[in-house]
């Protein structure tokens, strides 16, 4: 399972939600659905549930769940969680610890044979934690393999650094950590968390296969061109579940409101006790790792500039995206689910819970991503490298009243021409992006970084200066300017 985690969205914000920010604040509850309007117009997919600590709640649907028959998404629309899965499998393992048939200091090798030397110092505890120091994927998603075939896989692939030195996100440690609960459980993973953590929440739209699902529930998923990936059921599975690659790490379908029932259970004793949730959230640390943030089991938990605790996880196969916020402190819980992985929308959730922490924030609406935008996107993009930013900002100005420019696109472009040895252009990239978009903080963020990879730091503060005035929730850029002036 594909995830975009760490790279871009630890450093995008440092959120303190107050409590009784929200209480009776019509006004701030129709800002955000007006956001949620205009997104969908913009093209998002999906379906969102926001529950504020003043008992509001928000459960609705956005776009398709099919785009050629028209059906809306709904609340009830099932999607691939993808990695959200992995908190699951944690919670199965703390369920079978707190039954004293496993403990997470265990090595692996009590639940496996023929371990080579290098790996059999692995223990429970590095593969939630994802310090195994085993690599991310030995196989693609649904590609068909046995469990023997994955486990050689597994033993002859070459480890990053020594078991619980480091940290390195690894799908497969999930997928052991899956063959572990079958082991111990004797049931099939998906039926031993059924009974042990979803059924006791009373969810009965989560699973792979258990659910019989109705077909016309399960939301087909979309590539950012719209081309028709089709559902996650249509690919090649085994008999009980998706073949190991996947099985335990993503690939788990569900719904808003199912996964809002499992965060209402870990708010309660009903599954995990007081002991397995503290281990749940707070797990042994490495001696250089700070207690702000960090990974813990299944979960990536941050301490907000309040000291309240915000627990969070994405997932994403590149077609669908599923992000899970919760501010337990807080009791402010926000997740999205889509059929349509976007990098502007699928930062959703944070943009909402800025607007929930600062009442004058207002997200920026993007363009719609479509084939007239990307088409207009790619000439002004060639302009540049044939005919220089003049010619480039004519054309912009000259455009038609339906072409717009896709401001992430440029932004993206840009970055590809610096790796690719072109900061010329890159540089006139980022410039019209600004001068098509001056109060983008993004935009901005981009022309300065832009200007610091190509060795102008002057121009770069300048421009990163400009950006943190739009956003000032956004410490990477803070850090940023901070390490350049110093």
């Amino acid at each position: 399972m594909k995830r975009i985690f760490f790279s871009i969205f630890l450093f995008l914000t440092c959120i303190s939600i107050l409590y009784g920010q929200t209480r009776n604040d019509k006004k701030q509850w129709k800002r955000i659905k007006t956001y949620l309007s205009k997104i969908e117009k913009a093209g998002f997919n999906g379906a969102v549930l926001i529950a504020l600590n003043n008992g509001q709640m928000l459960s609705e649907g956005y776009g398709f769940s099919n785009m050629e028959t028209k059906t809306p998404n709904k609340p009830n629309t099932v999607f691939d969680i993808g990695s959200l899965t992995k908190q699951f499998t944690a919670a199965a393992i703390l369920k079978l610890e707190m039954q004293g048939k496993l403990s997470t200091e265990d090595a692996i090798t009590a639940y496996f044979n023929n371990i080579p030397a290098d790996k059999e110092g692995i223990t429970i505890h590095d593969l939630l934690r994802h310090q195994s120091g085993l690599v991310s994927n030995v196989g693609k998603d649904y590609e068909k393999i046995t469990d023997d075939e994955f486990l050689q896989k597994v033993w002859s692939s070459e480890l990053r650094f020594q078991a619980g030195t480091n940290f390195s996100y690894s799908n497969i440690g999930y997928s052991l950590l899956a063959m572990i609960i079958e082991k111990v459980s004797g049931q099939s993973y998906e039926t031993c968390l059924y009974e042990n953590l979803w059924k006791p929440a009373n969810m009965e739209m989560t699973g792979y296969i258990r659910p019989k699902f109705d077909p016309n529930q399960i939301a087909r998923g979309y590539d950012r061109n719209d081309a028709d990936w089709g559902k996650p059921t249509d690919k090649a599975w085994g008999d009980t579940a998706p073949y190991r690659h996947l099985t335990g790490n993503g690939g788990i379908l569900s719904t808003t409101e199912d996964l809002y029932k499992w965060h209402q259970a870990l708010m309660s004793s009903k599954i995990l006790s007081a002991e397995a949730k503290q281990k749940l959230y707070h797990p042994k640390l490495r001696n250089s790792e700070s207690e702000t943030s960090y990974y813990a089991y299944g979960w990536d938990v941050f301490k907000t500039c309040k000291n309240t605790l915000r627990v969070w996880h994405n997932g994403t196969n590149r077609i669908f995206y599923a992000d899970f916020m919760r501010f337990i402190d807080e009791q402010i819980t926000l997740i999205s689910l889509s059929n349509k992985s976007h990098p502007v929308f699928d930062q959703l959730n944070f943009e909402i819970s800025k607007m929930i922490s600062n009442p004058n924030y207002d997200p920026e609406i993007p363009a719609a991503d479509n084939p007239i935008n990307r088409k207009f996107t790619a000439q002004i993009m060639e302009t540049i490298e044939h005919h220089g930013l003049q010619k480039a900002k004519t054309a912009y100005l000259n455009k038609k009243k339906s072409e717009q420019l896709l401001e992430y696109q440029m932004r993206n472009e840009g970055f590809n021409h610096i790796d690719n040895g072109q900061p010329g252009i890159a540089i006139q990239i980022f410039e019209l992006n600004v001068f098509a978009f001056p109060n983008s903080a993004k935009a901005l963020q981009g022309l300065g970084e832009g200007f610091v990879e190509t060795g102008n730091k002057t121009e770069g503060l300048q421009y990163l200066k400009k950006s943190l005035q739009l956003n000032p929730d956004n410490p990477f850029v803070a850090t940023l300017i901070k390490d350049l002036e110093n």
